[in-house]
């Protein structure tokens, strides 16, 4: 474990999303029928939880969101022949890790159809495309790490389903980040950060086939993707031989659960990300200086920003305040930091540390303290 001071809520390198849950190691209902007695389908109640969330047909799940990308293909390319796969120019994405993904479809054995250009994309590319791919399909990839603004267009879900049907093939949104929230609470929060930021069941309304998303990022659980849609399509890839490989422990399961339930019971502030997310800059500021007055070296509060993270909404800075450290006076407070029992880890900016608490948990505050006090 560590202490997320970075202000970076979905830290990829910390994890991503942060839980308060706690899986026993007792046995768990992965797959059984308490009513039969009997082996029964695995992860049902998780299941029928989230296809209310999201009121999709079927869901499934994998260890992450490339899993879900490929194992999609894969089975469909099996199942429904389909060998080629339609995307934008603008929405051939690289992500962290060096996740590339042409280097996915690539390793599916189809073919990787490019149409329109960076920054505009009709609906005329799609159809010319179509015409001389008859057995594709059409995947749109949610932009989630990077931002396009100026002279651009893309084409909605909406006129994509319209195009996918008239030439009988499938539409699949990779949707990356995962924003299942009622917008109610994100009005209740005065959270605008969202107004643009397409969510999983709109989307699936919207007509596309398949969404795809990850657990650990907006949807604020734990490692792992979520794909939903057709119960046809849902069902081919659990048969897929592969999907076996790439299925979820009872731990993830257990985790994506609570946070299903979480949502469902409109319990969102329980969900760490969505509390760090909401709290309010008055709340924030005043956590801040109950710290800075218990706090005896030299420091300053600024004001700063932080960030969503987890490569979602890289426009998004959130205005907050901040404890700063002057570096040049305490060189070796970084690398005492991150020798602590539980390691502490702050941003730098301007050889200064900056101790952003809004990525952090407030019953930490203390133990915080204590180590800036021992520097």
């Amino acid at each position: 474990r560590v202490i997320n001071c970075t202000g970076t809520l979905l830290h990829t390198n910390l994890g991503r999303a942060q839980s308060r849950m706690s899986f026993s190691g007792h046995a768990t209902n992965v797959e059984y029928d308490l009513e039969k007695q009997e082996r029964g389908i695995r992860n049902n109640y998780l299941i029928s939880s989230m296809n209310i969330l999201l009121n999709s047909e079927d869901v499934c799940f994998v260890n992450n969101n490339a899993s879900s990308l490929f194992l999609t293909l894969q089975a469909l390319k099996k199942e429904n022949k389909i060998d080629a796969v339609i995307i934008s120019r603008g929405e051939i994405i690289e992500i962290g890790g060096s996740y590339r993904l042409p280097e996915i479809i690539q390793e599916t054995g189809m073919k990787l159809v490019e149409v329109g250009t960076t920054n505009k994309t009709h609906p005329k590319d799609y159809k010319k495309a179509l015409k001389e791919n008859p057995n594709s399909l059409v995947l749109k990839v949610h932009r989630s790490n990077f931002s396009l603004s100026g002279f651009v267009e893309e084409v909605s879900i909406k006129k994509l389903k319209i195009i996918a049907d008239e030439f009988n093939v499938l539409l699949i949104h990779d949707l990356g980040s995962g924003l299942v929230i009622d917008r109610k609470f994100l009005e209740k929060q005065n959270i605008s950060y969202f107004d643009k930021e397409m969510s999983v069941q709109e989307s699936l309304e919207d007509g596309s086939d398949i969404v795809m998303f990850s657990g650990d990022k907006l949807f604020g659980s734990i490692q792992s993707g979520i794909i939903a849609g057709s119960e046809d399509i849902i069902t081919k890839i659990k048969k897929y031989p592969l999907f076996r490989t790439f299925r979820c422990s009872p731990v993830v399961t257990y985790e994506l659960q609570k946070t299903t339930e979480l949502y469902l019971s409109k319990e969102e502030k329980s969900i760490p990300f969505w509390s760090f997310l909401s709290t309010s800059r008055q709340e924030l500021d005043e956590r801040v200086q109950n710290v800075s007055k218990q706090i005896t070296l030299e420091h300053s509060i600024i004001e700063d920003f932080s960030l969503i993270g987890g490569g979602s909404m890289p426009d998004v800075k959130i205005p907050t305040s901040v404890i700063s450290v002057n570096d040049k006076v305490y060189g070796k407070a970084q690398d005492m930091l991150s020798k602590l029992d539980i390691p502490i880890v702050p941003r730098t900016k301007e050889n200064n540390i900056i101790f952003d608490l809004r990525s952090s948990f407030v019953e930490d505050d203390m133990y915080i303290i204590d180590a800036l006090n021992t520097l």
